[in-house]
Protein backbone atom coordinates (compact mmCIF):
# COMPACT_ATOMS: atom_id res chain seq x y z
CA UNK A 1 0.00 0.00 0.00
CA UNK A 2 1.36 3.18 -0.65
CA UNK A 3 0.49 6.50 0.72
CA UNK A 4 -0.04 9.49 -1.05
CA UNK A 5 0.29 12.97 0.50
CA UNK A 6 -3.48 13.58 1.29
CA UNK A 7 -3.80 9.81 2.53
CA UNK A 8 -1.06 10.73 5.32
CA UNK A 9 -2.35 14.03 6.11
CA UNK A 10 -6.06 11.71 7.19
CA UNK A 11 -3.95 9.19 8.97
CA UNK A 12 -2.09 11.85 10.85
CA UNK A 13 -5.60 13.48 11.27
CA UNK A 14 -6.86 10.01 12.77
CA UNK A 15 -4.23 9.79 15.01
CA UNK A 16 -4.26 13.07 16.17
CA UNK A 17 -8.01 12.87 16.78
CA UNK A 18 -7.48 9.62 19.28
CA UNK A 19 -5.01 10.88 20.92
CA UNK A 20 -7.45 13.95 21.84
CA UNK A 21 -9.56 11.58 22.83
CA UNK A 22 -7.24 9.78 24.81
CA UNK A 23 -6.30 12.60 27.05
CA UNK A 24 -10.18 13.66 27.10
CA UNK A 25 -11.02 10.20 28.98
CA UNK A 26 -8.07 10.17 31.33
CA UNK A 27 -9.32 14.05 32.29
CA UNK A 28 -12.51 12.35 32.61
CA UNK A 29 -11.23 9.65 34.95
CA UNK A 30 -9.58 12.00 36.85
CA UNK A 31 -12.62 13.71 37.48
CA UNK A 32 -14.89 11.13 38.66
CA UNK A 33 -12.18 10.08 40.85
CA UNK A 34 -11.98 13.57 42.27
CA UNK A 35 -15.78 13.89 42.70
CA UNK A 36 -15.69 9.93 44.00
CA UNK A 37 -13.16 11.25 46.89
CA UNK A 38 -15.06 14.46 47.68
CA UNK A 39 -18.20 12.21 48.52
CA UNK A 40 -16.76 9.72 50.00
CA UNK A 41 -17.45 6.90 47.52
CA UNK A 42 -16.04 4.23 44.86
CA UNK A 43 -15.30 6.08 41.35
CA UNK A 44 -17.61 3.59 39.89
CA UNK A 45 -20.66 4.61 42.03
CA UNK A 46 -20.08 7.96 40.49
CA UNK A 47 -19.58 6.44 37.00
CA UNK A 48 -23.03 4.72 37.65
CA UNK A 49 -24.58 7.66 38.67
CA UNK A 50 -23.45 9.53 35.57
CA UNK A 51 -24.72 6.73 33.18
CA UNK A 52 -28.54 6.85 35.03
CA UNK A 53 -28.43 10.36 34.52
CA UNK A 54 -27.64 9.91 30.89
CA UNK A 55 -29.75 7.02 29.97
CA UNK A 56 -32.59 9.24 31.45
CA UNK A 57 -31.74 12.59 29.46
CA UNK A 58 -31.41 10.54 26.47
CA UNK A 59 -34.99 8.09 26.61
CA UNK A 60 -36.67 8.68 30.00
CA UNK A 61 -38.23 6.30 32.34
CA UNK A 62 -34.84 4.79 32.88
CA UNK A 63 -34.97 5.93 36.64
CA UNK A 64 -38.52 4.60 37.38
CA UNK A 65 -37.59 1.08 35.88
CA UNK A 66 -34.43 1.21 37.73
CA UNK A 67 -36.62 1.80 40.96
CA UNK A 68 -38.79 -1.21 40.18
CA UNK A 69 -35.88 -3.00 39.91
CA UNK A 70 -34.36 -2.19 43.24
CA UNK A 71 -38.11 -2.58 44.59
CA UNK A 72 -38.02 -6.05 43.34
CA UNK A 73 -34.25 -7.05 44.71
CA UNK A 74 -35.54 -5.49 48.56
CA UNK A 75 -38.69 -7.71 48.27
CA UNK A 76 -36.57 -10.88 47.69
CA UNK A 77 -34.06 -10.07 50.95
CA UNK A 78 -35.72 -11.38 54.23
CA UNK A 79 -35.88 -8.57 57.16
CA UNK A 80 -33.42 -8.81 59.81
CA UNK A 81 -35.63 -9.98 62.65
CA UNK A 82 -34.58 -8.88 66.26
CA UNK A 83 -33.71 -12.78 66.75
CA UNK A 84 -31.16 -12.28 64.20
CA UNK A 85 -29.45 -9.46 65.23
CA UNK A 86 -28.76 -10.92 68.40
Amino acid sequence: MELDHKAREAIEDIINRREGINSIQTQLKEDMKAVAEYLAVKPAQVARLISLVERERAKGDVLETERGVISAAESMIPVATSEQAT
